[in-house]
């Protein structure tokens, strides 16, 4: 994968296909700590045991389709590259947590990306998930509660289709400020 935002999109339809109807995404950027931690938590099914303690390994996936599963290993491995780790924690029938740090100035740290694609992307899904988004980059945040725009919007009595045209223009402008400011 060529940039962060990706492996959060994978990490996140994973958490989907585990049943999730909540994910949270947390992006935190701490240049005078020289750190980029990215967190995903859901509260889906969670993962099993024996599957949790080899998740890590490319050839290990709960997934019947195919034998491998190379999301969470290239993550990992991107991020020892950068001097930081994965941490994941899961508990049956309550959700997952990982975590990634990186060291933020390491020259081989992929790009964030395109992340407010990430998030249309999730919003688009046909399971209606709730996202809730937030990015600190030092003194600055940016939050954004699917669940709360949503109501926002059928309180204004817009469509479902017109969700992802009006977060669009929302989340690009108001995240595009956040980023320059």
């Amino acid at each position: 994968m060529d940039d962060l935002a990706l492996h959060i999109l994978d990490i996140a339809e994973n958490s989907i296909n585990a049943g999730a109807k909540n994910v949270t995404i947390n992006i935190i950027e701490d240049t005078k700590e020289d750190l980029l931690m990215i967190e995903i938590i859901d509260d889906g099914k969670g993962i099993e045991k024996e599957i949790l303690e080899a998740v890590t390994n490319p050839f290990v996936t709960s997934r019947t389709t195919r034998k491998v599963g190379l999301g969470l290993p290239l993550l990992k491995l991107a991020a020892e590259n950068c001097e930081g780790g994965l941490e994941i924690k899961s508990e049956k029938g309550k959700g997952t947590q990982i975590k990634v740090k990186f060291k933020h100035s390491h020259i081989d740290r992929q790009p964030l990306g395109d992340v407010m694609g990430t998030i249309l992307a999730l919003l688009a899904n046909e399971h209606n998930i709730n996202v809730n988004f937030f990015h600190r980059k030092d003194e600055r945040t940016f939050e954004f509660d699917s669940k709360e725009f949503k109501s926002i919007l059928e309180n204004l009595a817009l469509e479902e289709n017109s969700l992802i045209t009006v977060a669009n223009k929302y989340l690009k402008e108001n995240y595009n400020n956040f980023k320059t400011n």
